[in-house]
């Protein structure tokens, strides 16, 4: 929840800067690129972080890392300032993002698990429709009401003792690492703790005789980015950097610039952060239905259906320009942007085996980043030479590539992440089962 609320916080406050601090568009666009870049470092330091270091420490320390400059944020009001802290929270929060969804991946069963992931980001969708709403109350009221934001981001920093005292490690990356004692150790806490809530009957059964790799210790260079493509991951992880690429360019194409883009269409500042408030809470709607459909279909398939949908929609909302019209398509949007974050989420961590799901997962992220600072140069130059509606032009044409790319390219997915660990063959092979 705190993760996005620091991912929010600037497209919230870029309104205000513009108009008490005299930010420019291009100040907006440079800040946001600087955030890229950090979200860059952060995927790709997160995933090697969770792989050599563990995915707990590993996640500890990006919520240290992203909250802090936030909370510093509230007492800065200068440009170069904010590119500094949001290159340094951008590594936080995406790193974050990386560990923690392989950490969920590696502790649920894979017959809940995009239902796992799917309620996470459900409630971590409360954050920034927290935000919207105090961005509405204070924002367009106060000069100051824009640091708020920031200071409710750092709060995050609360949560680093319940995660040292009650998190668990992932048995799974123990095993990888030959830390056998240390992963059968959590595996007994964890079926206790399922005894005492009354989930089993029957005596819970013995693990079945190992037959993965993983069960001795693997060295790192043997984990790398090298191995995965020497060991036939590579079409896999190509087709999740481009998932990642595309999505997340067209999700902070919109999500990132709404309110600025309201702004530059006319609206005034209280205006545009209502508008944007009503969009962020209505697409907490996208986050709840993906609860319910995350586990009925192939992720792949449910990717490339959603993001043809999203393409016409994003086509459409350059078709009208009253208040009314502006509202109805950007909640829709907004609904359907939700919607493929889990299912982007789950796809990602689940196409890789345990040996490199962090840092396949985290490198596939890290690749978006990239795409994301170019994103935000070329959207600044196409509101500059070509307006608004150039910009949702941009938003479907990058829907549609998405689209193409998972009902081609991309592998079914297995809910089972021993089936994963086991698979060694070529990239032509197919997991099989379901979800």
């Amino acid at each position: 929840m705190f993760e996005l609320i620091d991912l929010y916080s600037f497209a919230f406050s870029a309104p205000a800067l513009i108009e008490h601090h005299g930010f420019t568009v291009r100040d907006v666009g440079a800040i946001t690129a600087a955030t890229g870049i950090g979200s860059f470092l952060g995927a790709f330091a997160g995933g090697w972080a969770a792989g050599r270091f563990g995915r707990k420490p590993a996640l500890v320390a990006c919520l240290v890392l992203f909250s802090a400059p936030s909370l510093i944020n509230a007492a800065v009001s200068a440009p170069e300032g904010f590119l500094v802290l949001r290159f340094l929270t951008g590594i936080g929060y995406q790193g974050m993002t990386v560990v923690g969804a392989v950490l969920l991946t590696e502790l649920v069963p894979g017959r809940v698990r995009g239902r796992a992931i799917a309620w996470v980001i459900t409630i971590a969708g409360v954050g920034p429709t927290l935000l919207a709403w105090l961005a509405f109350a204070l924002v367009p009221n106060f000069d100051w009401g824009w640091r708020a934001l920031f200071i409710l981001g750092g709060l995050g920093l609360v949560l680093v003792v319940p995660f040292l005292r009650h998190l668990p490690e992932s048995p799974r990356w123990l095993e990888s690492r030959g830390n056998l004692a240390r992963a059968d150790s959590i595996m007994n806490d964890i079926e206790e703790a399922v005894r005492a809530a009354g989930h089993t009957i029957a005596p819970l059964p013995a693990p079945a005789p190992a037959k993965s790799a993983t069960s001795t210790p693997v060295d790192n260079r043997g984990s790398g980015i090298r191995a995965l493509f020497r060991e036939g991951y590579g079409r896999r992880f190509l087709v999740a950097c481009a998932l990642w690429t595309v999505g997340v360019v067209a999700y902070f194409g919109f999500t990132g610039w709404l309110s600025t883009l309201l702004k530059l269409q006319g609206y005034d500042l209280g205006q545009s952060t209502l508008i944007t408030a009503v969009v962020t809470t209505v697409g907490l709607l996208g986050f709840f239905a993906s609860t319910v459909v995350i586990d009925r279909w192939q992720r792949k398939y449910s990717l490339a259906v959603v993001g043809t949908v999203l393409g016409v929609v994003a086509l459409l909302f350059t078709a009208g320009s009253s208040t009314a019209y502006v509202l109805a398509i950007g909640c829709v949007l907004q609904v359907l942007f939700q919607l493929v974050v889990p299912l982007t989420q789950t796809y990602s961590a689940e196409v890789f085996p345990t040996r490199f799901r962090s840092i396949g997962s985290g490198w596939a992220s890290a690749s978006a980043r990239v795409g994301n600072i170019v994103g935000a140069f070329a959207i600044t130059a196409i509101l500059d030479h070509w307006g608004i509606p150039a910009v949702f032009y941009f938003i479907a044409a990058l829907m549609f590539i998405l689209a193409m790319v998972m009902a081609s390219l991309g592998e079914s997915t297995s809910g089972s992440l021993e089936r994963s660990d086991e698979q060694a063959d070529s990239e032509s092979a197919v997991p099989v089962g379901g979800n």
